[in-house]
């Protein structure tokens, strides 16, 4: 990474969510009075930035983490959600562009139908389910928007190592070291990325100054069921507690793409820095849950 002071100020939309508090946590290395925004203190679905003065606190850049994630919450309010994450994601957007700060955006791998796997940053989308239409609509929509100066960040499914975050490795970790039973598809097929990893990726974007969509996840292709094998057999549990189902199985009333493993071409030729091993990341979450020895 460049030196500090080359870095761009940056200002958080959405600090208090998990991937919004770590970013504002890595920013304020930077700038100690980076600025950060909760959902008390801005209606997505009705944007101001007027408060933040952006302009005069000389931020260059804003992440937008600020969404409503939930699939299902997505699929049952349609309206409701897009309000947010679609026209109040693009009205934010907008102010942020008038007044000369550019925005990052993060969108989502099921932004595809998940049928083939393998997609590539300039892939054509085609989402299947409420969610996956949203993001993709603001990815069409943005670059326009901002004429072009705008950095979209594509996802796939983000994780952390602290206990009780309740993110992808956690969750399994803490269901079988109680026991529990953890049910996971075998036809579910994507590459989970670290959050602390996504910082680091789009500081080191942010530095070169990129902008456009670019997928940022581990080159790791994981299955869903074999994460949490390997977890069990890290925590040393049974692995009997482990059910292997297919995401048909979750008779859910909409669809959820199956593979969506993503190529990461324009990362590999922007940010020279390597993933943490996934293999490394469930080792770390073990130990918060493995039993002590007596």
């Amino acid at each position: 990474m460049s030196q500090p002071g080359y870095f761009p100020q940056t200002a958080v939309i959405g600090a208090n969510g998990f991937l919004g508090s770590h970013f504002l946590r890595a920013l304020r290395k930077f700038y100690p009075d980076c600025s950060g925004t909760t959902r008390e203190d801005m209606d997505l679905s009705a944007p101001d930035i007027g408060p933040l003065r952006l302009r005069e606190s000389g931020d260059r850049d804003a992440i937008i983490a600020a969404a409503i994630t939930g699939v299902a919450h997505c699929e049952q309010d349609s309206a409701g959600t897009r309000a947010c994450n679609v026209a109040g994601t693009l009205e934010l957007a907008r102010q942020l562009t008038a007044v000369g700060v550019v925005p990052i955006f993060f969108s989502s791998d099921y932004v595809f139908d998940g049928a083939r796997g393998g997609y590539a940053d300039d892939a054509v989308t085609y989402p299947i389910n409420e969610y996956g239409r949203q993001k993709a609509e603001v990815e069409r929509r943005l670059w326009k928007i901002c004429d072009g100066d705008v950095l979209i960040i594509r996802l796939s499914k983000v994780f952390g190592l602290d206990k009780g975050d309740g993110t992808l490795l956690d969750e399994m970790a803490s269901r079988l070291s109680q026991g529990l039973l953890v049910r996971a598809a075998c036809d579910q097929i994507f590459c989970p990325v670290l959050v602390d990893d996504v910082v680091k990726m789009v500081m080191a974007l942010q530095q070169a100054r990129a902008t456009g969509i670019i997928n940022v996840c581990s080159p790791e292709a994981w299955r869903r069921l074999d994460l949490a094998l390997a977890m069990a057999d890290v925590l040393d549990v049974d692995g009997a507690l482990v059910q292997e189902i297919s995401l048909d199985d979750l008779g859910e009333p909409f669809r959820r793409p199956k593979r969506t493993n993503l190529i990461c071409q324009r990362l590999r030729e922007t940010a020279d820095i390597e993933f943490v091993p996934t293999a490394r990341c469930i080792e770390q979450v073990a130990r918060n849950y493995r039993r002590k020895i007596a």
